[in-house]
């Protein structure tokens, strides 16, 4: 028979086993709720983390290719000499002369800088940093023509009838050196625009009674400007005076594109270079030898004929050389045509016929820019330049792009069947 002590210590510990755990259901529960809401907690934080990360980046700065900087920094310095020409052309002591040509270099820069410009921002806020009365860059943080700011503008230029013709120079001389870099439609916009800011560096010069320091067009080198020597060198930096970014130079340690490539010791029949190349310069040895066989029946109808004969020697070099040129690309020098028909209308009037020849040369070069490949690029701008100059020493008018109204497209200029042999070029 079991004691009454026995029966009340056993429903003790029943009791307290019952308590125990009551106690570890109320643990576990506690435990559960608290896991949950850590669980709950780093679900919100990671809500959260993704929205951080989808959020749109702020909008990163424009990076501008080579030409496009090039194009930002020819509109900048052009509407900067626009305003420093019509500011110098209001002097009240200017000689008319002077004040001309200054407004007119000033109109024709206004005309460059819309022409080379790069697509404006769509924000109708985003306008050019100019002064609507000059047209001059100005002001702290002026904007570029995209809308970017170019930062704090230098101190103001002198707008003086010597210094616009040192600005005129110089962008001069860029603009050539720019195109030779260049996208190739934007490098036609750069040559020509270069050549006209030339010629009015030309007559400026010679109004004001100073040398503009240019060399002759003919005298530029290809090498030189390729490699960034010559009167290429040293030009002013682009944010010297426009507060733009510098345009990247070329790669160096390297030779320029223009040194390259030399005549191999013996060619294996196969043309080398670009097929864009070859064909350029064999239409552009076939319209300098029209040329100069042109000039040399112009000298035998001229009664002074020291000129067309001038005209002639400067045609049969260019001829020459692009030669040179075919003969490093393994081309097969081609006969010479002994002359060319010549029509009743170059008998009447060969000064006419001329200056329509040197005409046709500019819009030829000026298309070339645009087709050929790098390795010619400067090369073609060169000759340009030296064709533009020739065709307005010989009466052509100065137009703001030089060989771009008519020559959208580049081709030879048409040269007239060969004609038989004969001992008198004006016969």
């Amino acid at each position: 028979m079991t004691s009454s002590g026995t029966v009340m210590g056993r429903a003790g510990t029943e009791r307290q086993r019952a308590g125990g755990g009551r106690r570890g259901s109320r643990a576990g529960r506690l435990a559960r709720r608290s896991l949950g809401l850590v669980g709950l907690f780093a679900v919100m934080l990671l809500v959260v983390g993704v929205g951080l990360a989808v959020r749109s980046p702020e909008p990163q700065e424009r990076v501008y290719s080579v030409s496009e900087q090039a194009q930002l920094d020819a509109e900048l310095r052009y509407r900067s000499a626009a305003g420093q020409a019509r500011i110098a052309a209001a002097a009240p002591a200017l000689d008319p002369e002077a004040a001309a040509e200054l407004a007119a270099a000033a109109t024709d820069l206004d005309e460059q800088a819309d022409a080379v410009a790069l697509p404006r921002s769509p924000d109708p806020t985003a306008e050019p940093g100019t002064d609507p009365a000059t047209g001059a860059v100005g002001g702290a943080g002026a904007q570029s023509p995209t809308g970017s700011t170019t930062g704090p503008s230098a101190a103001p230029t002198p707008a003086d009838g010597p210094a616009v013709l040192t600005a005129l120079r110089d962008s001069a001389l860029r603009s050539l050196s720019d195109a030779s870099r260049a996208d190739p439609g934007p490098g036609r916009v750069l040559a020509a625009a270069g050549v006209n800011q030339w010629r009015h560096a030309l007559r400026l010069g010679d109004t004001l009674g100073v040398d503009p320091g240019l060399p002759s067009p003919g005298a530029l080198s290809a090498v030189d400007l390729a490699a960034g020597t010559g009167p290429f060198a040293d030009l002013p930096t682009p944010d010297a005076s426009t507060g733009a970014e510098p345009t990247a130079a070329p790669p160096t340690g390297s030779a320029p594109p223009e040194a390259l490539p030399e005549a191999p010791a013996e060619c294996a029949g196969t043309p080398l270079g670009p097929d864009a190349d070859r064909q350029g310069l064999l239409h552009a040895r076939t319209a300098e030898d029209e040329a100069r066989y042109a000039y040399e029946v112009a000298a035998a109808l001229l009664p002074e004929p020291a000129r067309a004969l001038e005209s002639a020697s400067v045609h049969r070099s260019a001829a020459e050389a692009v030669t040179d040129r075919l003969a490093a690309l393994c081309v097969p020098e081609a006969p010479t045509a002994t002359g060319y028909a010549i029509g009743p209308d170059f008998r009447a009037d060969p000064v006419a016929a001329t200056r329509a020849i040197e005409q046709a040369h500019t819009e030829f070069y000026a298309g070339l820019i645009a087709t050929v490949g790098p390795d010619a690029r400067a090369w073609a701008v060169v000759s340009f330049s030296a064709a533009a100059q020739r065709s307005l020493d010989a009466g052509t008018p100065l137009d703001a792009l030089p060989g771009l109204a008519t020559a959208p497209a580049p081709a030879p200029p048409p040269a007239p069947p060969a004609a038989p042999p004969t001992a008198d070029p004006g016969g």
